[in-house]
Order: C-alpha cells, then structure tokens, then sequence
C-alpha cells in the first residue's frame, strides 16, 4: 500500500510540474525581499493557475552583473521556461549607474541566451518601484522625476527587444501620489518594498502574467483581508487597463488563419497569425506549402484537419481547423475537357466553351476573397462571353453547375 500511495505521489508531482506555468525570476534584493516571487506563485496557485517559481537573485546586482554570471546562464537552460523576468539594477532601472543604451545591449545578451534555451518563452521586465526620501512636496517631485525615468527605460527596453513589462513601480507610484501617510518601503531611503509594497508586486505579476485580475485571492500576503483587497484592484487596475502602455501582449506569437472555399474543391487559405515571421501550412491530404495565403485544391471527397503553423524565433504556434470537401469540381479527364476558358490569362474579356451542352448550367464567378461577381444561367449554349473590363486585376474561380454536377476553374485576369 505504501508503495502505492508512493508512485502516486510522485505521478501527481509529475503532472503538476508539466502542467505548471514555469517562471523564472533574475534579479536582485529588489526581487526577493519578503519572498514577493512565492507570494506570486501562492497567489496563481490560489486562484487555480498552477505555477512553478524558480529565482536567483543575488543582492546588489543587476543586468551589468548577470551577463557575467554562469550561474544566470546555468538557470536558463536548466529548464523550458515560460516566463522569464528579468530586473534591472536599481541604478540601472532609472539610467543612474548605467546609461540605457549599455544597459539594452545587455538585455538583448540574456534575451537572445533565454530564447536559445526556450525558444517560445515570454521575457518580462520588472519595473521596479524607486524609493522615496520623505513625504515632502519636494520629495515627491523627486520621486516622480526618478519613476518617470524608470518607466521611460523600461518601454525603451521593452519595445527595442519586443517584450513587455509589469508595471509593479507604477501600482506603487499611484498609491503614494494618493496617500503619502502609508509607508510602501522598508523607510524613507530605503529602495527596498515592505510587505505592502511586495504585494502590489505579486498582483501585478499575476495581473501580468495571467490577463487577469487577482482579486479575489486568499493569498493576503500578511495583510488585512481590507487592505490586500485594496492593494489587489490597485495592481489589477494598474495593469489590466492599460496593457498596452506596458507593451503586454503586443509582440506575442499567434498562430491564426480562415478560410473561403468556391463550394467544392478549390480552398483559399489565409494567414490571420500576429508577429510570424513564417508560417507553414499541411493542408491535411499529405501536401504543404510555406506561402502566406495559399490556394489549394483537394482530389478527394472528405473532412481534411487543416495545421497552419507560425514561427517567431525559432517558436512555433499551431491551429487546426477542419476542412470538408462534399464534392469535386472535376471527377475525370473527359469532364476537365467539358469545360474550357480561353485566352487564360485574360485582359478584359474571356470565352467559355461548353463542349456537349445537352443540359442548363448556372455560371458563378467568384474572386479570391469569395465575393460572386458574376453569375448567369446558360441554357443549350456552347459559348459564352464574359466582360470583364470594370474587374480588378487577379485570380478568379469560374464554376459550372447543373443539376447533376460542378465544375470549377481558374481565371487569371492581368
């Protein structure tokens, strides 16, 4: 029995670790202090988004010490992460210690070693919340001038590496603006956050991380019921409401496409992914392609998984949708001989030429995006010319129907 309980202890810890959000945080005290990385973890955990935080953050460092230390390195191909945060110094944030342009260089050196490792993970930067001096009208002046620094790098960096950031520091900077009588520091001077201050952290990181909002958590981070949920709507509203001032979402990777068929067997495919810079297409009959919008003709009657892949950076990104083929335009060589276009390529005009018409036919002509921008009845005609001088210039898709059959073909109008 003991073995038993045993092998499913450890089956439950190993789908937990797969099923996980794995994130990764390299910073300094700034980031641990009052274990605001756990407190994020219990707070996703709490409201049912199983999470998994990993942090190396030794004290006084920042992005002019990590690109130097095998340690961040050893943590980045230690694990397939999925988010990994990354904190500027607490000099660097605001530009004091270290101009923004060296600081960049050095984020795209840990961005392009992260992506090596795990190619699809998402790098946020944590802004951090400045200190404060006093309460004074001058002291908050300063503090001001200083945030508006860090923000100001914080979207530099975040725009010239195509991440985002967690608005932590402006959560914190709201709070105080609004109320300078409730310390978020461990003291005036102090740059680190007390409890309060790590937990507006926390929410922001799970507001961030998640797309929503963590109130209603029973994760209350040492605080009164009243006050986390206080602190929990300021992160929330701080992040949710203004996602793209902080870059969140804007250069993700998503795979995305539709389709319009003629009726039958001609399928035009097209691309809807955001931020690709490839895609790859298996249009489920054994045959791909790597165009953008591709047009595809299936041979056979039946219900094909259509895969549309997209690629940023070595990631890849799927979508499937089901394509269903009822019925062929063309089931034999004597029928594709039924049924001709001519000149194809055409200019103004085209000719179609019904080699044995013994029946009524219904004409359809329809451009790429699907739109009908022709259709006549034929009724014992073997030709029929089509004016086509007020059309755009492209592929269009003729097709024949009778009561018995359908044929469609292609026309190129240049």
């Amino acid at each position: 029995m003991k073995n038993i309980l045993f092998l499913f202890m450890l089956l439950g810890s190993y789908l937990y670790a797969q099923d996980s959000t794995k994130v990764l945080f390299i910073g300094n005290s700034i980031t641990y202090f009052n274990d605001m990385p756990q407190t994020f973890e219990a707070i996703a955990n709490s409201k049912n988004d199983l999470t998994s935080v990993t942090v190396y953050a030794p004290g006084g460092t920042g992005f002019l010490n990590h690109v130097n230390d095998a340690n961040v390195y050893s943590h980045f191909r230690s694990e397939e992460w999925d988010y990994v945060v990354l904190q500027p110094g607490s000099n660097e944030s605001p530009g004091y210690s270290e101009p923004i342009a060296s600081t960049l260089t050095r984020a795209r050196q840990l961005n392009d070693s992260i992506h090596h490792y795990s190619p699809c993970a998402k790098v946020l930067y944590y802004e951090i919340s400045y200190g404060v001096w006093g309460s004074t009208a001058a002291n908050l002046v300063q503090y001001n001038e200083t945030m508006d620094l860090i923000k100001s790098n914080l979207i530099h960096l975040a725009d010239s590496t195509q991440n985002g950031f967690v608005p932590a520091g402006e959560g914190l900077r709201t709070a105080w603006n609004a109320d300078q009588t409730v310390m978020l520091w461990g003291s005036p001077g102090d740059i680190h956050p007390n409890q309060r201050g790590s937990y507006v952290t926390a929410c922001s990181f799970y507001a961030s991380i998640f797309n929503a909002p963590s109130y209603g958590t029973t994760v209350l981070g040492g605080l009164s019921l009243q006050e986390a949920n206080e602190y929990q709507t300021l992160a929330d509203t701080t992040v949710l409401n203004h996602k793209p001032e902080w870059r969140l979402g804007e250069f993700d990777l998503v795979s995305d496409f539709s389709y319009m068929s003629n009726g039958v067997d001609i399928v035009n495919f097209f691309d809807n992914s955001l931020n690709a810079d490839s895609v790859h297409w298996d249009f489920g009959d054994g045959t791909t392609s790597n165009l953008l919008n591709p047009i595809h003709t299936y041979n056979t009657v039946d219900n094909f998984d259509v895969i549309h892949t997209a690629y940023q950076n070595g990631c890849a990104k799927d979508t499937v949708l089901t394509v269903e083929i009822q019925m062929l335009s063309i089931t034999n060589s004597e029928e594709k001989e039924s049924f001709k276009i001519y000149p194809n390529p055409a200019q103004d005009q085209f000719e179609l030429k019904i080699e044995k018409n013994n029946e009524s036919f219904y004409v359809t002509i329809v451009n790429v995006a699907g739109k009908a921008v022709f259709s006549e009845s034929i009724i014992d005609q073997t030709n029929l010319k089509v004016d086509f001088s007020n059309q755009s210039k492209g592929l269009y898709f003729v097709t024949l129907t009778s009561d018995k059959t359908s044929w469609t073909k292609k026309v190129i109008l240049k």
